[in-house]
């Protein structure tokens, strides 16, 4: 396990945390000279995030490269291969204890979706990076992403300081406790009041209308280039024979008729992969569906952790069932096909399927840092929840690993390194895009 020689509390929290402008995250190099012997692989930054990306589409790699552009966090969404790669060179990562992780937990890989009995939940949604791997990558990631925005909203200090160890404290004694729940609407309060309200306003006639338009009678999918972009009649059909063998074996998809289909724009990371959206139509519940097509690969983790993982037919497959052991209640429509030799998760693209963003909070620190201690409780719930599942660790064992010290301090420090190398990586990308 990684180790370093803590300084002082003052210290930690005049320097690591002093977050005051965008690029503030300059100030966490409380390990200058571990920085100065690695200032040649910060020159290779853009070669990596090149050769990690290679293949897109001319049109997906401005997507991508143009969101990317966006902010340090927008970035950082964009580059999981980074930290995993990171991470594990500077915590020189040997698990001593194993769980499933989803692996690109940041803030905004948090929302709601509608689970197989139709009810509303909040939890980690985001699952293509699934690995079955140490509990450390998941917390780090999880935490630098709350350091670089709070660097957004210029905030640092003590409010930050505190924030980074109460993140830390709610999550290992929800670990300690050894018992996974979730969060219901019905005692949720502060934002997240406020989010199930808003979600439980959302209609499906009006989330169809948005992203639909009729020609000629026909319901068709609005191809606007910011949501959904227009396919030739080959790459369609192609879409439409892949989601056609569900038809006969899973009782979701027996009774849709397809309308139309789009290749779909979303996320940060994932921009790149082929992902489509199919327009489907019910003759027995006279409803509209959309159903979110999206192309897998393998967890950028899987080149860089070495831990022996369980064998799956396919990388569908894996985040599948990372999503059903992490999640309360696994989304509806969730299955994997294969089109064009490439495997693709399927599931219901969900009138009620909503994230946090950072956007919503703007300078409000206070309910950012409420919102942030719960997401680190369903963290553990998800891992608890996962346990003893496909070669992850016991209940039993999470608690003993929860109640060791020492693996937090570090985590808690290299956060702070990993944050300083997103703003460096970050002002390089900038330089040359």
């Amino acid at each position: 396990m990684f180790a370093i020689k803590c300084r002082s509390c003052k210290f930690f929290t005049k320097t690591i945390l002093n977050l005051q402008t965008i690029n503030a995250a300059n100030l966490l190099d409380i390990h200058s000279e571990r920085s100065r012997r690695t200032g040649s692989y910060m020159a290779s930054v853009i070669k990596r995030i090149n050769e990690y990306n290679a293949g897109l589409s001319p049109t997906l790699h401005e997507l991508k490269w143009r969101a990317m552009r966006e902010s340090p966090f927008r970035f950082y969404r964009g580059t999981c291969h980074l930290f995993a790669e990171d991470f594990v060179k500077l915590y020189k990562y040997k698990p001593k204890v194993k769980t499933w992780i989803c692996g690109d937990l940041h803030f905004e890989n948090f929302g709601s979706y509608k689970g197989e009995n139709r009810l509303v939940y909040f939890d980690l949604n985001d699952f293509d990076e699934a690995i079955l791997a140490g509990p450390e990558p998941e917390i780090a990631r999880f935490i630098t992403s709350i350091i670089i925005a709070a660097g957004q909203m210029k905030v640092s200090g003590i409010p930050l300081h505190k924030l980074v160890h109460d993140i830390m404290a709610d999550y290992t004694a929800t670990l300690q406790e050894g018992k996974a729940l979730m969060l219901e609407e019905q005692v949720a309060h502060g934002e997240f009041k406020k989010y199930f309200h808003q979600v439980s306003t959302f209609d499906r006639q009006s989330f169809i209308a948005k992203r639909t338009y009729k020609h000629k009678g026909a319901l068709l999918l609005k191809c606007d280039n910011v949501h959904f972009m227009a396919l030739d009649d080959s790459r369609k059909s192609n879409v439409y024979a892949g989601v056609k063998k569900l038809l006969s074996n899973n009782p979701h998809f027996q009774h849709l008729i397809f309308r139309d289909a789009a290749f779909r724009i979303a996320g940060t990371g994932s921009l790149g992969l082929e992902r489509y959206c199919v327009l489907c139509y019910s003759k027995i519940k006279e409803k509209h569906y959309l159903i979110d097509v999206k192309e897998t690969r393998k967890s950028c983790y899987s080149t860089v952790i070495k831990t022996k993982q369980p064998a799956f037919k396919n990388d569908a497959d894996r985040v599948n069932m990372a999503t059903y052991l992490m999640q309360f209640n696994s989304p509806a429509f969730m299955s994997s096909v294969n089109i064009a030799d490439k495997w693709y998760m399927v599931r219901e693209l969900q009138l009620v399927s909503d994230k946090m963003t950072l956007a919503d909070f703007g300078n409000d620190f206070s309910s950012f840092s409420a919102v942030a201690r719960q997401m680190a409780v369903l963290i553990a719930y998800a891992q608890i929840r996962s346990s003893g599942h496909m070669g992850s660790a016991t209940a039993d064992d999470l608690k003993r690993f929860a109640k060791k010290k020492q693996w937090q301090k570090d985590i808690i420090e290299i956060c702070g390194e990993l944050a300083r190398k997103n703003s460096k990586y970050y002002t390089e990308y900038l330089k040359v895009q």
